[in-house]
């Protein structure tokens, strides 16, 4: 279980929602039955309507997790968003009384929950078919591509190659640590230094929380 202080832990569903659309490439950690394994994936993140979670992607046939990992086995799929170093020399309080020292600012989402496998052709079909339509509008194309702009025949011979994966949420934790334990005159350095790194998620993830401080 990730450590989270109170002050640090993500409660606003919209600031996790956005680190989700924002970093899209999650790592799905599992324990198999030859140890540990890490794949980064996509995956379409499904609220439904009793209130429950799930995660929807897909590996390919020959991929370890499939081979190792039975239905129901517990997994762990994180997000994280943008990070940086923090240095002592942003903290206006340095010069006053040196009492501060470095850290790292992040945001990240953990997914807790059991993975089942299926290979159903028209499962696999409206998988691939969501994630492509969702990235390829991200993408900015003129002319998003779809599945139809492929032959038939080579669409289902991709499919036959690759493992649905659901994952059923049991636990949702999410971090934003973004200096929201120091001082205002630190928490401002900070957040100044975030705009003059270019480091634009993590500025407007400080704003957002600045305009709730005041």
């Amino acid at each position: 279980m990730v450590y989270i202080p109170e002050h640090f832990e993500e409660k606003n569903q919209k600031e996790i929602q956005k680190i989700i659309d924002n970093y899209p490439l999650a790592t799905l950690i599992a324990f198999g039955s030859k140890g540990l394994s890490a794949n980064h994936l996509p995956f379409i993140v499904d609220y439904n309507k009793h209130g429950s979670t799930t995660l929807l992607g897909h590996i390919a046939l020959e991929n370890q997790l499939f081979k190792e990992n039975k239905n129901n086995d517990e997994v762990l799929v994180l997000y994280k968003a943008e990070d940086t170093y923090v240095s002592p020399n942003w903290y206006p309080t340095k010069k006053k009384t040196h009492k501060v020292v470095p850290t790292w600012n992040y945001q990240s989402v953990h997914f807790y929950g059991r993975i089942f496998f299926f290979q159903d052709l028209k499962s696999l079909l409206g998988i691939v078919g969501r994630l492509t339509k969702i990235h390829e509008n991200r993408s900015g194309e003129k002319e998003p591509w779809s599945i139809k702009d492929a032959p038939k025949e080579f669409i289902k011979q991709k499919l036959s190659s690759i493992v649905g994966v659901k994952i059923e949420v049991t636990k949702v934790v999410a971090k934003s640590k973004l200096s929201q334990n120091k001082e205002i005159d630190d928490f401002n350095g900070v957040k100044k230094k975030m705009l003059q790194k270019d480091k634009h998620s993590l500025y407007k993830a400080m704003k957002d929380i600045s305009l709730n401080r005041e």
